[in-house]
């Protein structure tokens, strides 16, 4: 039988969710100006440059448009967060930035050409500059950059087009997703951080989630036409960050697709992991259906049970049975609680072995698109993985 990470590793091959960086071919706009002079538009998703934007007259629209900056290049100087713009009719604008775990706003009116410039005062730190232009060949789309004096940040941002009733979002529907961690490693997460998700036919989107080092997380969001999700959450305090373009439903990597950013500087107040770590990790996601009755979650009965890491002696393979009524059965000698929550695709639980009294609190999620469950549990200052498979 194959360990754990051996199957995540094939999982993710099969995707096509290789580790790829996040930098664009190009270096990120500086300002509106640039867009015509660098040929540069932060339209390349996510961030760097590609296609110039065009000098053109701008019809004026009624608009909510999200979207997220960062650094092409991967650096993080808390120079990640979200931008959402309203414009109006009139050509009036407002403005919302997200850097890190601060909010700013600011108000304005747009040029004939769609383009705007403002700066807004923190109350730590230098200025911060954000210019933008409406995309004249597709007023869906707004590109620009965020920066302040020592970094600059391309942005893209699309505008909400769907109502659920003439405009529906046909991703709608639920998800389940991890972020694969190494058992091997000590100095970053070992166990799969793991997330839910439900995508409306309005578009609105709600994640809810559970990171390998113990911290909750949760985000609102809206999707683009194109089914793209701009993923930002501030972490400890601010200090640090999730974030990344997803696709929904992409022909080639399956029900979510997307390489997260993980940043974790070194906090001495943090239990787990307080060295940090810089991470880039590849989605591994599913779609998910509530099973009929009578009907297991995952298409198998027997399988195994797999506890990997999180300072463990040494890996731990239970064989354990799955019944039509969703009751995962120990047939070793151990003691077993465990439990799914149909409504959302996650599971949690309790192991406990009654030879060495190694006991184990892990959850997770089931992945039905690749027929496997996956999560963490936490040992003394690392996590492990927790992994179900068909045998």
């Amino acid at each position: 039988m194959l360990g754990a990470a051996d199957n995540l590793g094939l999982l993710v091959a099969e995707a096509g969710l290789g580790l790829a960086s996040m930098a664009g071919p190009a270096g990120p706009c500086a300002s509106v100006a640039v867009f015509q002079t660098q040929g540069c538009d932060g339209r390349q998703r996510p961030g760097g440059c590609s296609t110039p934007l065009k000098a053109a007259s701008y019809a004026p629209i009624n608009g909510t448009y999200n979207g997220l900056f960062f650094q092409t290049n991967g650096a993080w100087e808390q120079s990640a967060g979200l931008i959402a713009i309203t414009t109006t009719s009139r050509g009036a604008y407002s403005a919302k930035v997200q850097v890190g775990a601060d909010h700013y706003s600011h108000s304005g009116a747009l040029s004939a050409e769609g383009e705007a410039a403002f700066q807004v005062a923190r109350r730590y730190g230098d200025w911060l500059h954000v210019a933008f232009q409406v995309d004249p060949a597709d007023t869906d789309v707004i590109a620009g950059t965020v920066s302040n004096s020592t970094w600059v940040a391309a942005f893209y941002a699309d505008r909400a087009v769907f109502d659920g009733r003439v405009n529906v979002c046909t991703n709608a529907g639920r998800y389940t997703l991890i972020l694969p961690g190494d058992p091997s490693s000590t100095n970053s997460p070992g166990g799969d951080s793991y997330g839910t998700v439900n995508l409306s036919t309005s578009g609105r989107l709600t994640f809810s989630g559970f990171l390998a080092d113990g911290h909750r997380v949760s985000q609102s969001a809206t999707v683009s036409k194109e089914g793209r999700w701009p993923l930002f959450i501030p972490l400890y305090s601010g200090y640090g960050a999730l974030y990344s373009w997803h696709l929904f439903n992409d022909s080639t990597n399956g029900a979510i697709s997307g390489t997260v950013a993980w940043e974790k500087p070194a906090l001495s107040w943090e239990w787990f992991y307080p060295a940090g770590f810089s991470l880039r990790v590849p989605v591994l996601a599913s779609h998910y259906a509530h099973p009929p009755r009578a009907t297991a979650v995952l298409d198998f009965s027997r399988a195994w049970l797999a506890f990997n890491g999180g300072e463990l002696d040494q890996s731990i393979t239970n064989n354990v049975l799955l019944t039509t009524d969703n009751r995962l059965v120990d047939m070793d000698s151990s003691w077993l609680r465990f439990s799914f929550s149909l409504s959302t695709g996650t599971f949690s639980g309790r192991y406990r072995d009654y030879n060495t009294w190694t006991e184990i609190d892990f959850s997770g999620v089931v992945l039905q698109d690749h027929n496997v469950a996956a999560g963490c549990f936490p040992g003394w200052d690392q996590s492990g993985e927790v992994w179900l498979q068909s045998q």
